[in-house]
């Protein structure tokens, strides 16, 4: 059980509060109009060298780590992913509703890297490492929306990149 010290007593951890809630929708807000201008720069280094061009870009997984760091819930990272993706696509991100598969891949890592965990208080390297498995989860995203058959090389090469920029830019 968790104290609910606003009201003296104790809810069930999967129960969010208010304050939770308005954290999640705020940040959510704010990585949203991050990323959609990270994702017009984001669409021209891809663009540019294919999948190794976006590799070095990796501050997509910030608005989740930060939520699930001071909300601390099952399932926090994964609905400020998404929530933030799908207002992402209303402002005007070059890839459109597509980028909400992002946000489901980059929430699914996240979250499993945090139910790894059990959902403790996550550490910097907790944050890092689920920053790096966010990033590649969406990286095979992009393989699968993209089709990168052609460049598979580059692809794999790619994934240690992203890994590594994003656990240290966004973790």
């Amino acid at each position: 059980m968790i104290t609910d010290t606003s009201k003296g007593r104790t809810a069930p951890w999967w129960r969010y509060t208010t304050r939770d809630l308005i954290v999640i929708a705020m940040l959510s807000v704010v990585a949203a109009v991050a990323y959609a201008g990270l994702g017009q720069l984001w669409a021209a280094l891809t663009t540019a060298a294919g999948p190794l061009g976006g590799a070095f870009l990796g501050l997509f997984q910030f608005g989740h780590l930060i939520a699930f760091a001071v909300v601390q819930r099952p399932g926090c990272a994964f609905v400020t992913s998404v929530t933030t993706t799908v207002i992402q696509a209303f402002l005007g991100d070059p890839a459109g509703i597509y980028v909400i598969g992002w946000g489901v891949t980059h929430g699914i890592g996240a979250e499993a890297t945090f139910a790894a965990s059990r959902y403790r208080a996550p550490s910097w390297w907790v944050l890092a490492l689920a920053a790096g498995i966010g990033a590649v989860c969406g990286h095979l995203w992009s393989y699968a929306l993209y089709g990168w058959e052609a460049a598979m090389s580059l692809f794999y090469a790619s994934i240690p990149i992203l890994f590594v920029s994003s656990a240290v830019e966004s973790g």
